[in-house]
């Protein structure tokens, strides 16, 4: 007698001759499971949905200094896009050419990567809210040498309000974002 060839992907392989086996008896002290009666049986034999206990959340409700600091976090990465436009338009010049086109692109392209910072922030990154403070802390360096150069030139007042801006909103948003009521909700989401 010949053996059907092998399928990987079909049925379990039995041997040819032996006979199926039984399921393994029921121990005496485990009870089959029973539908409960309020609920009528489902039609294909499932057991039915879940339990009022298994539906309940633990989640950690989120503390309104994070959600400040999430509002803060949104402010300093627009100041970067907005701000340089606001220089482009106030100053001699306008936003042709190709140095405030790639500045534009630039502070556009920090401000996205603050974008999904502040969301994931939001969220209860840990890593995120170190991120965020690491970025601002660069890019407030970044900040203060435009200040400086403000300081040189002109005594407008856009670039010392774009700057103080810039300077001023990350730092706030890193002291909202790392006050003591907000330990517990980061510490959930450590990976």
């Amino acid at each position: 007698m010949t053996e059907p060839p092998f399928d990987p992907y079909g049925t379990p392989l039995r041997p040819v001759n032996h006979p199926r086996q039984q399921p393994y008896p029921q121990q005496p002290h485990q009870q089959p499971y029973q539908q409960p009666p309020h609920q009528p049986p489902h039609p294909f034999g499932f057991p039915g949905r879940m339990r009022e206990v298994d539906q309940s959340s633990t989640a950690v409700l989120r503390p309104a200094p994070v959600a400040v600091a999430f509002a803060l976090w949104l402010l300093a990465a627009l100041s970067w896009p907005l701000g340089t436009i606001a220089q482009a338009l106030a100053g001699p010049g306008s936003l042709a050419g190709f140095g405030p086109v790639m500045t534009l692109f630039l502070t556009t392209c920090v401000a996205l990567a603050g974008l999904w910072g502040a969301v994931a922030l939001l969220r209860g990154s840990y890593h995120a809210r170190l991120g965020l403070c690491g970025g601002a802390l660069v890019l407030g360096v970044l900040a203060l040498a435009a200040a400086v150069v403000a300081a040189r030139g002109d005594a407008e007042p856009v670039p010392w309000v774009v700057s103080a801006l810039r300077l001023a909103l990350p730092a706030a948003a890193a002291v909202f974002s790392f006050l003591p009521g907000t330990r517990h909700y980061f510490a959930g989401n450590l990976g």
